[in-house]
């Protein structure tokens, strides 16, 4: 049985990148081999216990791309090899390509003809779609993968590659969602005109439409069209408990289990919406159809924050200059069920030429925002959410609009972690490249992809 990833790379010079690539792909609960881990040392042939992993067990074979790759007679002569295996076998797409620096894409023969996995911008953006690709394949995983526990104890993570023993807290970008109205109210109407035309009425609270029904926080809906002499009134209306979105039930009824959290979900972004919105933020729509919010420029003071940072007061640019035009820090969010409920905040820039609206080309969007993103690295992204957190509102908790006696309370401060083991960053900055610095398209084509899972776990 065809089981197993191999990695394929340059040794010594790619070892770094290879370790943390088998570590996290063991994570996820996949087979994987390469020559750190699997020669130990006295072995007679060591080259035909890998190419017996090649020919026999290996079902993907990933080779770290970079200028010392093919430097190497072992991995010209896996190389080859591995296309052999490919061809011969018929495995769909066995060989893929890390690219981790800038070696030319057509280095060798046949690789620039190749999708390569773009490393070189960054590993957890490569590691993303390497992790959609091998999904897509229906590469074989182990029943229960391995734990950041499991992974810490591995004999192989005392090797030098920055883990040190030491107390530090980290800040997560979910921040947690603390309460939320006790049911949500299903109004039907007779057709999904009718609900859409009630639903243009209703400006204050989250409100979202489902065919014919409407799905909200409140008790009522009017029933009078503004402005027109019209009365419209729902055929039925019921309740649904929130609780139930949190564990498993199965029905023939509408809502379902799976309905019922996806229109939680809807709800739950709708009024963060709409807080932003009262609170004059604007708006630039993302290619995923998803909204990031962003100060205009002097709507602030200063156009920066003033925030504490543990126990430190600091102050972040939320908008700058940008040559002759302005960069906007943005936000966009989407709620989650797990590991935590809350909601999860990523990080963009946006850039205008009058600090108000934001420019229309997609294209020159995505360039400036990696050309300036090339100067923001872990640290300065973690300050500009939590700056901008801060500015909305006094209170450590955000309350927005629910119904007419609840809201949904949010806490402001990044959910925290704390762990004994610590993080040197590395020397080479391509290795901090910013949580921004993947193509909007795919990050949000890998959220839906990975939504169910995660919804189930």
């Amino acid at each position: 049985m065809r089981d197993t990833i191999f990695i394929g790379h340059a040794n010594p010079e790619d070892n770094d990148f290879t370790l943390w690539l088998y570590h996290k792909l063991s994570n996820e609960g996949y087979k994987v081999a390469c020559d750190l881990v699997n020669l130990t040392g006295g072995e007679a042939d060591f080259w035909k216990t890998l190419q017996d992993i090649l020919e026999n067990q290996s079902i993907k074979y990933l080779l770290v791309f970079s200028n010392k790759t093919f430097t190497k007679q072992g991995v010209i002569d896996e190389w080859e090899q591995v296309r052999s295996i490919g061809k011969r076998e018929k495995i769909k797409d066995f060989v893929c390509l890390l690219k981790v620096d800038d070696v030319p894409f057509d280095n060798r023969i046949g690789t620039v003809t190749m999708n390569q996995f773009r490393f070189d911008r960054s590993w957890a953006s490569g590691l993303r779609r390497l992790t959609k690709k091998l999904y897509l394949d229906e590469v074989p995983k182990n029943k229960s993968s391995l734990t950041v526990n499991n992974w810490l104890k591995n004999r192989y993570t005392d090797f030098d590659a920055g883990l040190r023993k030491k107390k530090e807290t980290y800040h997560s970008n979910w921040i947690e969602i603390d309460s939320i109205p006790e049911k949500m109210c299903f109004f039907r109407y007779s057709n999904s005109k009718q609900a859409e035309a009630i639903k243009k009425e209703i400006d204050s609270f989250p409100v979202i439409r489902h065919d014919n029904y409407l799905i909200t926080f409140l008790d009522s809906l009017p029933t009078e069209l503004f402005q027109q002499d019209l009365i419209i009134e729902s055929k039925e209306v019921y309740s649904f408990s929130t609780k139930k979105c949190f564990q498993y039930f199965e029905t023939e009824d509408f809502p379902g289990y799976h309905d019922a959290r996806r229109f939680l979900v809807r709800l739950l972004k709708e009024s963060f919406i709409l807080y932003l919105v009262n609170l004059g933020l604007s708006s630039y729509g993302l290619s995923s159809k998803n909204q990031a919010f962003f100060y205009r420029k002097d709507q602030l003071p200063n156009d920066r924050v003033n925030y504490e940072y543990l126990g430190k007061k600091k102050r972040k640019d939320l908008v700058g200059k940008y040559f002759e035009d302005i960069w906007h820090y943005a936000v966009s969010f989407r709620p989650l069920f797990s590991p935590f409920f809350c909601f999860s905040i990523k990080g963009h820039l946006v850039f205008s030429n009058d600090g108000d609206n934001p420019w229309r080309d997609k294209s020159k969007q995505h360039a400036a925002r990696r050309k300036k993103g090339k100067n923001f690295f872990n640290k300065e992204w973690r300050d500009m959410l939590i700056a901008f957190l801060t500015s909305l509102g006094e209170h450590e908790i955000l309350s927005l609009p629910g119904s007419i006696d609840e809201n949904i309370r949010v806490k402001k401060i990044p959910i925290e972690m704390n762990s004994d083991v610590g993080y040197d960053d590395p020397k080479e900055k391509g290795r901090e490249v910013p949580i921004d610095f993947y193509d909007e398209e795919d990050e949000v084509e890998s959220e839906s992809y990975f939504e169910n899972e995660y919804d189930e776990k």
